[in-house]
């Protein structure tokens, strides 16, 4: 009997101990408000601000450690708070999203955008086009200056490391 009382023991501290079980990771608090991409939309045409698009999936562990680390970084909160309006998207959900007026399935619009290797970060202008995009885990030392490079307008008149080598921001390897 012992043994059975120690086994419901241990598997019930695993499953408390399990932070994210059962949530979504579209409920994670990463510190900010997220817009859905019509509220977004709406939004940026009135302040001129961008829009960030996170376009991730529910398995998708980078996806997770992007919401854990990068996003309730500081610096990449204040990047975020001065240049966009954040919106997530799932790309492989049937959620109906609007972007340019238009409803659709999240799917659907992720297929539009070529989202197909998560995460993937869009950066959309104040008039729904797209700047571009950028795949993949971002370290947050890496993240917050790439927001303030394309919020900035920067990305259009000069290369990112000539960006940050002017902001000084650029760091010399050792």
């Amino acid at each position: 009997m012992k043994p059975r009382i120690l086994f419901v023991t241990l598997i019930l501290t695993l499953f408390l101990s399990m932070d994210s079980f059962g949530q979504s990771q579209s409920e994670i608090n990463s510190g900010f408000k997220w817009y859905s991409l019509d509220e977004a939309q709406q939004k940026a045409k009135e302040t001129g601000k961008s829009i960030l698009l996170f376009g991730y999936a529910e398995w998708c562990t980078y996806c997770l450690k992007m919401r854990k680390e990068s996003f309730p970084d500081f610096s990449v909160q204040k990047s975020l708070a001065d240049y966009y309006l954040p919106v997530q998207l799932d790309g492989e959900s049937e959620e109906r999203v609007t972007y340019n007026g238009k409803t659709m399935p999240a799917k659907e619009l992720a297929r539009y955008l070529g989202l197909y290797s998560f995460p993937t970060h869009y950066f959309i202008d104040s008039n729904g086009e797209i700047l571009g995009a950028q795949p993949g885990y971002i370290e947050p030392e890496v993240y917050s200056p790439l927001l303030d490079y394309v919020g900035s307008g920067a990305f259009g008149n000069m290369g990112f490391e000539e960006w940050l080598e002017k902001e000084g921001k650029l760091q010399e390897d050792e």
